[in-house]
């Protein structure tokens, strides 16, 4: 794992980004727009183009949304924006076009009561789209290495294996790439509970700390008033009986590596390392962010830069997400030899001892470089591009980054 070896050769943005894909994503700014915007997507996705779709549901303005579909409109992995209103909502179409413009990105928009409605507009969306993929089909390749690679994890449908083998595959893996100048990060901070002590003794400074603490007792207290710890039946059934046992397994995503500090919604890192995410709000016990389950922590981390993210589980998953691409593994071998058309990579050689789990990350790596350089996970083979987003409320640290 040479740090100065390409890991691909990337899409070159004009604001100095390097993406693992090329997609066009579409975006609809309210409920009233997302057909349109689904069914411009779908045309292209039928036609084995890369053009994913995601959007807002409500007329209502929140913070937390428009940040996210800002950081998604100059995501790495984007090359171009199409944005799909209504006309009566609070998210303005032109204005998130106008931002993807500023850094680098071609964009578009219309609003479909100025366009003559949902035929006109999907017919206009096609001609756009069209357009844009001829531009894109000249988009610039540059050599991409380690020190620039985000990525990002999450454990979903957890079972017994999930920590002795997926997650700590994860986190050897998170081990290496973060010695050798990359960038890692996690959310799940409800995933943590009983390793306060634990996390802090963990961080790189004082600040981090400081933030993890903060986090901690703000989950904890958020869990209570909502009388829901993040542990579910299907957890039981694989075996974990307390929520300190699952966090204890979740927590192994992390490997050895020190906690550079606290990231909030769609803020990206500021320097190389290991991060971790919260996505609690800090106002407001409001519990729709947690309505789209494991999709919404995963679309939270690719607002933060990850170019791709690993997804472990236990019990079985089959989603995926717009933007990056999910690479899912689990070390369950009956789940595995189950839901093939699903799940990427079995790590439960290091349960019946065929390999150690230093091999089973090295081998896990190499699919991480050849999705990197291109090869489809099964999510997108299969289409999962689960994408809505429901409202958060956080103070955001900083506006949505201007370079990725």
């Amino acid at each position: 794992m040479n740090g100065e070896t390409p890991i691909c050769q990337a899409f070159l943005r004009p604001d100095g980004g390097k993406g693992i894909r090329n997609k066009i994503l579409i975006i609809y700014t309210v409920e009233c727009s997302k057909h349109a915007a689904e069914s411009i997507a779908r045309y292209f996705q039928d036609r084995k183009k890369d053009v994913d779709v995601t959007g807002s549901l409500a007329c209502l303005d929140n913070q937390a949304v428009v940040h996210r579909l800002l950081a998604f409109c100059v995501h790495p992995n984007v090359g171009a924006v199409l944005v799909v209103g209504h006309g009566c909502e609070y998210i303005e179409a032109a204005k998130i076009r106008d931002f993807a413009r500023e850094h680098g990105r071609m964009a578009e928009s219309f609003l479909l009561q100025e366009v003559g409605g949902t035929i006109s507009g999907i017919e206009l969306g096609k001609k756009l789209v069209t357009e844009m993929l001829e531009e894109l089909s000249l988009t610039p390749r540059g050599p991409m290495y380690r020190h620039e690679l985000i990525i990002g994890a999450k454990c979903g449908g957890s079972d017994f294996t999930s920590g002795l083998a997926g997650n700590a595959v994860i986190g050897c893996l998170f081990e290496r790439h973060v010695e050798e100048g990359g960038t890692a990060m996690m959310e799940e901070m409800a995933e943590a509970i009983g390793l306060k002590k634990h996390l802090v003794s963990r961080t790189a400074n004082e600040k981090a700390a400081k933030d993890i603490a903060m986090t901690y007792d703000k989950t904890v207290a958020f869990c209570k008033q909502l009388g829901h710890y993040s542990i579910s039946p299907g957890n039981f059934v694989g075996g974990l009986t307390t929520i300190e046992e699952k966090s204890m397994g979740a927590v192994v995503k992390m490997g050895n590596c020190r906690i550079e500090g606290v990231l909030k919604i769609a803020q990206r890192p500021s320097r190389s390392g290991f991060w971790i995410l919260d996505v609690i709000p800090d106002y407001a016990v409001e519990p729709a962010f947690l309505y789209g389950g494991d999709t919404t922590g995963l679309l939270d981390q690719i607002a933060c830069g990850c170019h791709l993210l690993l997804f472990n589980t236990g019990r079985g998953h089959v989603g995926g997400t717009p933007v990056a691409p999910v690479l899912k593994l689990t070390g369950n071998r009956e789940v595995y030899d189950k839901l093939k058309e699903d799940i990427d990579f079995l790590a439960g050689s290091v349960l019946s001892g065929e390999e150690t789990k230093e091999e089973t990350a090295d081998r896990l790596w190499g699919l991480v470089c050849e999705t990197c350089s291109g090869r489809p996970v099964l999510a997108e083979c299969v289409g999962h591009r689960e994408g809505t987003l429901f409202f958060n409320y956080q103070n955001p640290r900083q506006v949505v980054p201007c370079r990725y």
